[in-house]
């Protein structure tokens, strides 16, 4: 616990510990759309890296949201709260910042995301201390039936592929799979996943 106190009092990333721990708490005590993601990264010759996530979206009225994200692997994590606003209903933009693993730097992020009938369209960037710590994340889905989604994404630090979700309503479970070639790594991987509504 003294570990945990010096974090909140001194470091520079102990605002934004409090202001997570602040926005965890309004999710539990009133209602708000969740998700917990798993997924693993797999190479060729058995390597595996396992992933946790977790992102919520409290409503404030019709245009703003506040948006939160967690994220755990092996040997770094990070916690983001951003605010959204949406113009219309096929639109939003969020801005917002947190903090990361080792790091006593804040952790930017902003997203654009757009919906047109079935297809949707995400553009999310990161950007924490130092030139190579950021992260770009591109998805364009076209949603072909109800339960079957299909669309290509461009991931830093996983790659660039197809990728495939089939929704199982009773279980509000997304199980998706996105075999892909890492531009920076120079290799294939494969990350299969499931996201659960909560």
């Amino acid at each position: 616990m003294r570990n945990l106190s010096n974090l909140i009092s001194k470091d520079a990333g102990g605002v934004f510990f409090k202001l997570l721990l602040c926005f965890l708490f309004l999710n539990v005590a009133t209602p708000a759309r969740a998700q917990l993601e798993v997924y693993g990264k797999f190479r060729a010759g058995g390597a595996f890296e396992p992933v946790i996530d977790y992102n919520g979206t409290k409503l404030i009225n019709d245009k703003f949201s506040i948006i939160y994200f967690g994220l755990i692997r092996k040997t770094w994590g990070q916690a983001l709260i951003s605010l959204s606003y949406s113009p219309t209903k096929k639109i939003s933009v969020s801005a917002g910042m947190g903090i990361e693993h080792a790091s006593n730097s804040p952790r930017y992020t902003a997203s654009f995301f757009t919906r047109s009938d079935r297809t949707t369209f995400l553009l999310l960037g990161e950007l924490g201390s130092g030139n190579s710590n950021y992260l770009y994340k591109m998805n364009l889905f076209h949603q072909y039936t109800d339960q079957f989604t299909f669309g290509a994404t461009a991931w830093r630090y996983h790659g660039l592929g197809p990728n495939f979700r089939w929704l199982v309503p009773k279980l509000q479970t997304t199980l998706w799979a996105m075999p892909a070639y890492d531009i920076d790594a120079r290799y294939g991987r494969l990350m299969l996943g499931v996201s659960l509504k909560i």
